[in-house]
């Protein structure tokens, strides 16, 4: 839902929790990493990157419970450039109808325009995301 509502306004769900911070630090400590956890599928996301608002990039970390199931209808942000480097386990990624298998260490490269869909294989997945927002 969160998803949906930040499309609307032309955000990702990082950027919303980013612009929440009052002050964008250059550092955050591990620690202070802002994280998420969708109770639905147990999908895992932590903000990695210093909050900013004038920058437009991001790196999120991900976790996929093994089988889950994350899919989003339309792209949080029309042309949103996303580079997805795969760390642990295996994942399935459908990118506006286009499938694709990623194994441990494997990278994609995508601008999103439509609809996604990523299923995680037998074990947990862990992958970084960097997301990099269309000029303005």
């Amino acid at each position: 839902m969160l998803n949906r509502l930040c499309a609307q306004y032309g955000w990702t769900v990082s950027r919303l929790m980013a612009e929440a911070e009052s002050a964008p630090p250059t550092v955050v400590r591990a620690a202070e990493q802002v994280t998420w956890n969708d109770p639905e599928t147990g999908y895992i996301r932590r903000m990695v990157s210093p909050p900013h608002s004038r920058l437009k990039g991001e790196l999120v970390d991900v976790t996929l419970p093994a089988g889950a199931v994350v899919a989003y209808d339309v792209a949080p942000l029309p042309g949103l450039e996303h580079h997805l480097w795969m760390l642990e386990g295996s994942l399935t990624l459908e990118i506006e109808g286009t499938e694709f298998r990623l194994g441990r260490g494997d990278c994609i490269r995508y601008v999103l325009s439509g609809p996604s869909r990523f299923v995680c294989g037998k074990r947990p997945a862990r992958y970084v995301i960097s997301l990099i927002h269309p000029s303005r």
